[in-house]
């Protein structure tokens, strides 16, 4: 038998990915307050389109979860707390440090009232709040949510043609709720108003979904009759995606972008190829949380001491702060995943361990 680990490099390897995309995203001379540049049109789109690995994230984040939970169900008594539990212990105690590290460095000034959303992890539901603590916080903002409601999502959601049936439904309900959002803003910032716009929960839900169609997927045979109804599921997906480039607009970018990476995702399951899965990818992916929070406090400290600049040619410029964020970041990432990460990781399975044996008693 292929050990898990071997077997799920693959997971893994496509979280490196994901953070070297966002890294790469966060490379662009707009984010080192370069205000007037010349990058090429096509390297423009893709540092632009680097933020699609936090959809990466979202996407492998609920097939992982499904895979964990499928598998506890088997051995736990009760796989619902425990699966609340090993969540906290594998966001919170990070995330927490990090808010930490930013009041001290005084990264930026956060309102009270952000610094006390953010330790709750309810920061996702204020466009003030959302990334006003820890840069790029929304996406962890977003997760806890999503934490919250995949046990419904779990448990109620059977087969992948339900699977996909309301990953549709959401991003119908997600194109609705975002016109209505742009027409009505509820804050005079039009700029942060059109971020959140994009970053709440609604928006994001059909991302987070295709991660559950993508694990129901992998539990179906395509030679049974839940393998036709399948077919017709992709029928309709295809109508959906003929729909859009006709001009209408119904699919999100980020939503192609889900389809696309769930279909790598499923295709590296089965044949796991050198060229993404490798040692360099799964050890990245192994510490891209500690890396996505740490790159982005490395990336405003450069900028903060003027050290953001590196070459008067554009894509020179863009290599170079790239290889810098994630030179520094790294080993830092590293660090923290060796002594936060997992320590308290390991100290969620030993509560979970003794709140069995009481349960025994």
């Amino acid at each position: 038998m292929i050990p898990d680990s071997k077997r799920f490099a693959y997971i893994d390897a496509l979280r490196g990915v994901a953070i070297l995309l966002v890294i790469m995203h966060h490379s662009h001379p707009y984010f080192a307050g370069i205000s007037s540049y010349g990058l090429p049109p096509v390297l423009d789109t893709i540092l632009a389109n680097g933020d699609k690995g936090v959809t990466l994230f979202f996407l492998m984040s609920a097939f992982t979860l499904c895979l964990s939970l499928n598998s506890k169900l088997k051995t736990e008594q009760k796989p619902v707390r425990n699966y609340f539990i090993r969540r906290f212990f594998r966001i919170a105690p990070l995330y927490i440090f990090i808010i930490g590290v930013i009041l001290l460095i005084k990264i930026n000034a956060p309102p009270v009232s952000s610094v006390i959303a953010n330790l709750f992890f309810v920061h996702g539901l204020n466009p003030n709040w959302v990334n006003s603590t820890v840069p790029g916080g929304w996406s962890v903002g977003i997760e806890v949510l999503f934490y919250l409601i995949f046990p419904v999502l779990f448990f109620r959601i059977k087969s992948v043609y339900s699977a996909i049936n309301v990953t549709l439904a959401c991003m119908v309900l997600a194109k609705i709720v975002t016109a209505l959002m742009f027409r009505h803003p509820l804050i005079n910032d039009g700029i942060l108003w059109g971020v959140y716009t994009y970053e709440n929960i609604i928006s994001q839900l059909p991302v987070f979904l295709m991660g559950v169609c993508l694990f129901h997927l992998k539990q179906t045979p395509l030679n049974t009759e839940d393998g036709a109804k399948l077919i017709r599921c992709c029928c309709y997906i295809a109508a959906f995606i003929i729909i859009q480039l006709l001009g209408g607009n119904l699919f999100k970018s980020h939503y192609l972008f889900a389809i696309a990476f769930a279909i790598i995702a499923y295709g590296l399951s089965e044949l796991p190829l050198k060229l993404l899965v490798n040692k360099a990818t799964v050890w990245i992916g192994r510490i891209s949380y500690s890396l996505y929070l740490i790159h982005l406090l490395v990336a405003n400290l450069l900028v903060k001491y003027h050290f953001n600049v590196y070459s008067p040619n554009p894509v020179g410029d863009v290599a170079a702060r790239f290889c810098v964020i994630l030179a520094i970041s790294t080993p830092l990432a590293y660090i923290t995943y060796k002594i936060i990460e997992i320590p308290f990781q390991e100290m969620g399975k030993r509560l979970i361990s003794r709140l069995g044996n009481l349960n025994k008693v």
